[in-house]
């Protein structure tokens, strides 16, 4: 899909970060859907070490970053954010407050990046309905590393066709 396709549309984004304490790393993933629902993007990244909230919230600032980078902010009326993370969505939607000092930092991070969009709003999602998202950020702790992807670019075809038949099942 070209950047300007993606232009005047409501964007939804589908996050998650997955840890590996052990291996001191983190897989941050970022699903772009459009109006119609069809995936535009996906990127995927993997992170040092963080807590599991620390690495919720990276997932979030990772993916207003890329779709800031494809469209600089502009044209995009609203973006909803889906996260399984009831924390993040809690605090970023002004029900709870972030007192540890690290997502303290990330929440003030994530809201400056929220500033430069018309509308953001965050929505919590079970789990199961954030399977495609969670795939990606294992992928990204458990591989070589990767830098963000789109879908004509994908890590390897037979993986993103069955991450689409797990999304289409749920």
């Amino acid at each position: 899909m070209s950047k300007a396709a993606i232009l005047s549309q409501s964007i939804k984004i589908y996050t998650d970060g997955a840890i590996r304490p052990g291996q001191r790393a983190s897989g941050l993933a970022a699903i772009v859907r459009d109006e119609r629902d069809q995936i535009c993007y996906w990127w995927h990244a993997r992170a040092g070490a963080l807590t599991c909230n620390e690495a919720e919230y990276a997932a979030a600032i990772f993916a207003l970053e890329q779709l800031r980078r494809l469209t600089g902010g502009r044209g995009v009326s609203e973006v909803t954010i889906y996260s399984d993370s009831r924390v993040m969505v809690d605090q970023m939607s002004g029900k709870a407050a972030a007192h540890a000092p690290g997502l303290h930092k990330a929440m003030t991070r994530l809201q400056a990046l929220v500033s430069r969009f018309r509308k953001v709003n965050f929505q919590h999602i079970s789990r199961e309905q954030n399977r495609l998202a969670d795939a990606l950020a294992f992928e990204a702790v458990e591989g070589p590393g990767q830098a963000s992807q789109s879908k004509a670019a994908g890590p390897n075809p037979e993986l993103w066709e069955q991450l689409e038949k797990i999304w289409r099942s749920s």
